[in-house]
């Protein structure tokens, strides 16, 4: 039998049903760091691709169009020079505009080939290989692409080119913090993120 209208009566308040917690498997230290090493195998081969081909290419057009001369060999050594420069870890090399761009090619290829794992499953090639994912540390849930690039990425791999042994010193603290019990590192902490097992 139903109950009968009271025109009188309070409103009662909807209530939000609450989900509870779903427990979660932190991922290990060993598959972080394995996931890591995929990914910067796979961004350094496609990278080299990418200069072998560029490098064929350019060797062509000067065969074809201008051929080898003493020009030519002077233009390479002035090249050899900003690469050597750019290998010194003790030089820093912020204001080098060989280095910014270097910077920007870097994250570029990186998102480019990252880019639709992270915004669809919240995963590097690396870490979809492994079953590992990067979450919310508070809701379990995908982060945002743009979160993610520049807040767990982006900020912590600039360093690497502007001044190799800051750099250096960084990852060591950052792979220390994953020893705690949370395994959250410094980029997950500036992400708010963790990573699970899935």
């Amino acid at each position: 039998m139903s109950k009968a209208y009271n025109p009188y009566q309070a409103p009662k308040a909807g209530l939000t049903e609450v989900k509870p917690d779903v427990p979660v498997e932190l991922a290990s230290i060993v598959q972080r760091v394995l996931a890591r090493v995929i990914d910067n195998l796979i961004l350094s081969f496609v990278a080299f691709v990418i200069i072998l081909f560029v490098a064929m290419i350019a060797l062509i057009l000067m065969l074809v169009f201008g051929g080898i001369d003493e020009d030519s060999f002077a233009e390479l050594e002035t090249w050899s020079g900003l690469i050597e420069q750019y290998q010194n870890p003790f030089d820093f090399k912020f204001f080098n505009l060989f280095i910014l761009g270097s910077i920007i090619v870097n994250q570029g290829l990186f998102l480019a080939i990252q880019g639709v794992f992270l915004h669809r499953y919240g995963q590097t090639i690396g870490k979809r290989l492994l079953k590992i994912a990067m979450v919310d540390a508070e809701t379990h849930e995908k982060v945002p692409l743009p979160q993610l690039f520049v807040l767990r990425y982006l900020i912590w791999d600039i360093p690497a080119f502007v001044y190799s042994p800051v750099n250096w010193i960084i990852r060591v603290v950052d792979l220390c913090f994953a020893l705690r019990k949370n395994r959250r590192t410094l980029h997950d902490m500036t992400a708010n993120t963790i990573v699970i097992k899935v």
